[in-house]
């Protein structure tokens, strides 16, 4: 995170020990200390969350690419289907209209239409 060597802490710690004197500058490092491990537990927070929403992001981004495919795949299958189905009852309907256009004329019982020897 720092970049502080061996070096540059020596001349923190002589300095904070003239500035504060030997009974405080224990005092004034575990201060310093917990302020850093707080500092730190809070960026690492925010790592993670951010790593977590990205993460989250990225899956619903596949799911929606997965939700058009499928949408698409369904419109393929589909589309032959219902053009099929579609011809179907117009044949239906047209084998249906002459069936009922004779039935319609002759009105008579099926013995009397039948010749007998």
């Amino acid at each position: 995170m720092f970049d502080i060597g061996f070096f540059e802490l020596l001349l923190i710690s002589i300095v904070g020990l003239l500035v504060f004197g030997p009974e405080q500058f224990l005092d004034a490092v575990r201060t310093t200390l917990l302020w850093v491990k707080k500092f730190r537990r809070s960026v690492d927070d925010v790592r993670l969350e951010v790593q977590r929403e990205l993460h989250n992001d990225e899956i619903l981004k596949q799911l929606k690419d997965s939700a058009s495919e499928l949408e698409h795949e369904i419109r393929d299958v589909t589309g032959p289907v219902t053009e099929k189905i579609a011809a179907l009852e117009q044949e239906v309907q047209a084998e249906t209209i002459p069936i009922e256009d004779t039935e319609g004329s002759d009105n008579k019982p099926l013995e009397s239409r039948v010749d007998r020897p």
